[in-house]
């Protein structure tokens, strides 16, 4: 009787599909928002130039209160991202409960009103918001890429030479 008292309770307490796909709507935006600040930071232009023109012109290299603010705005996106990632988890987690138990009740009630304009706005703003940290990806690894094919010959002609 205690299990079936449990059971009950759980399903008045069962969160609805629209709160759930809101709360993996505003997790995923969240995750995607701190993607795009660590690229912010690592793309930086300012500092790339700054690099660039260090080893050209004979300028010193940013310096280390730049890299400090550099290194601590990249400790605390990922902080949340990490933060994001184990919200996603949990919500999961608390998904497949309710799941497990027959309290998801995604069919009837919730379905009724699919074409919500609002809904439609979300999804198009959720893929504006995939492209753009796709990109984000493509830009860092070009130019990772970039500087691995600079250094890579250099470093094979110097082992070779000595």
């Amino acid at each position: 009787m205690d299990s079936t008292a449990r059971r009950d309770n759980i399903q008045d307490a069962v969160p609805t599909a629209k709160f759930l796909q809101a709360r993996i709507t505003a997790l995923s935006t969240t995750l995607i928002k701190r993607l795009e600040n660590i690229f912010a930071v690592a793309l930086d232009e300012t500092a790339a130039e700054t690099t660039t023109s260090a080893s050209t012109r004979d300028q010193p290299p940013p310096s280390l209160i730049d890299t400090a603010v550099q290194q601590f705005q990249l400790d605390v996106e990922s902080a949340a991202v990490i933060r994001a990632a184990e919200e996603i988890l949990v919500l999961t987690r608390t998904m497949k409960e309710i799941w497990l138990f027959g309290g998801l009740d995604t069919l009837e009630r919730d379905h009724e009103d699919d074409k919500n304009p609002r809904d439609e706005a979300a999804r198009q703003k959720l893929e504006e918001d995939v492209r753009v940290v796709e990109e984000g990806f493509k830009k860092f690894l070009e130019k990772y890429e970039t500087t691995l094919e600079l250094d890579g010959p250099e470093t094979e002609t110097a082992g070779h030479g000595g």
